[in-house]
């Protein structure tokens, strides 16, 4: 009897563990398509590495950029719990992503927000990055104090 008892709540605690992690599945499969919906904002920008910093946190970062070609001339919209991944303001603009190791300044950097997509150099190289939006509370303390738009 205490044997049988046993083999059910192990199978009571595999089934529990089943249902957290599809219920994780479809509430994270939620956010991210809010994060696609979110950046089919058609923002398109160029511009050039002029420095950027790195988090200890999966070398999340933020890289600061001088525009050389924008569709907006601002961009600073809010989100409830999160922010998105770039910002700009005239000819001065941020992005909110991974820093690689490879970066430097005067890389060349093109953002397509549709597309959530990153080129890095993109007239010698095939490197691209990912965009999402930003609902990480020590990336989003990151940006806050690493930013240039006080």
């Amino acid at each position: 009897m205490l044997k049988n008892l046993k083999y059910l709540w192990y199978t009571i605690l595999l089934g529990f563990f089943v249902v957290v992690i599809i219920y994780y599945n479809k509430s994270s499969d939620v956010v991210m398509k809010q994060s696609v919906d979110y950046l089919r904002n058609n923002i398109e920008f160029v511009g050039y590495v002029t420095g950027f910093e790195q988090s200890d946190n999966h070398a999340f970062g933020v890289i600061h950029l001088k525009l050389t070609k924008s569709n907006t001339q601002e961009f600073n919209k809010i989100i409830k719990g999160g922010i998105y991944p770039y910002r700009i303001k005239g000819d001065i603009a941020e992005l909110y992503c991974t820093v690689s190791v490879e970066r430097k300044k005067g890389d060349i950097v093109k953002l397509i927000s549709k597309e959530q997509t990153i080129y890095y150099n993109p007239q010698n190289t095939k490197e691209e990055g990912s965009i999402f939006i930003i609902t990480d509370p020590y990336n989003i303390n990151f940006v806050k104090e690493h930013t240039v738009f006080k």
